[in-house]
């Protein structure tokens, strides 16, 4: 069986990246938008004001990360010269790691975010404005939690399948299921937590972009749910709260 560092890489591995990279960029954006949205609503509530400035500093940090992602050039790792990648430099983990690191900062910040935004802010909310019409819905929290559980799960996915993991390189939610399924006796190969399923190393780029594939429609499906709930529930902030302050 090859190992990762055995996997060379074509130019077509630039394009794969480019489309990892763009499912990121579309996850941010939806945050971006809905959560400057919510900011609008709440300028007009005084009693939200550091609420409001906390996701201003989250859309901040959200937006850096998405300048990061758009700026990064896979066409870079292509050799100006030879028009190719260099196949002792560039093995497919080195091409796939900086990606996966990029994943790992953006879902644990997510995973601040949406604590903050699903828990302790809906609380808040509710008992600062006395009634639910700014609050998030039912339907949207659980597209949210989807939509978070399978990026990371694709995370995981693109470090242990080409065997890069390392410190670094940890998720916090999944090192947290693997501690309590140890203490638990819980074996892993009969559980329905995502993050314990079992993850198969890849031996060649064509089996990493069949499986990238795979992944790309899954996490596509769960943003077109995600931005369909976001569109949702930001009518609902405008329809209750919006109209009635205009």
């Amino acid at each position: 069986m090859s190992t990762n560092k055995d996997i060379e890489v074509s130019p077509g591995i630039c394009e794969l990246v480019e489309q990892i990279l763009g499912l990121l960029s579309r996850y941010l954006s939806s945050y971006i938008h809905v959560l400057n949205k919510f900011i609008s609503h709440l300028r007009r509530v005084a009693t939200l004001r550091f609420e409001r400035t906390t996701l201003i500093k989250f859309v901040k940090k959200l937006r850096f990360y998405n300048d990061c992602v758009l700026n990064y050039n896979a066409s870079d790792l292509i050799n100006e010269d030879t028009h190719e990648l260099d196949p002792s430099r560039d093995s497919l983990d080195k091409v796939i790691q900086p990606v996966a690191s990029m994943f790992v900062k953006c879902v644990e910040t997510f995973d601040l975010l949406n604590y903050y935004l699903t828990q302790s802010l809906q609380k808040e909310i509710i008992s600062k404005t006395l009634n639910e019409d700014l609050t998030l819905t039912t339907e949207s929290i659980l597209a949210i939690d989807d939509s978070y559980n399978h990026f990371v799960k694709f995370s995981q996915w693109m470090i242990e399948s080409l065997r890069i993991g390392s410190n670094l390189l940890n998720l916090e939610v999944v090192q947290f299921a693997m501690k309590c399924a140890d203490e638990d006796g819980i074996n892993t190969g009969e559980t329905d937590n995502i993050f314990l399923q079992e993850i198969l190393p890849v031996n060649s780029e064509e089996e990493f972009q069949s499986l990238s594939a795979a992944w790309h429609s899954i996490l596509d499906g769960k943003l077109n749910t995600l931005d369909l709930e976001f569109d949702s529930v930001a009518a609902k902030w405008h329809d209750k709260f919006g109209k009635l302050k205009n």
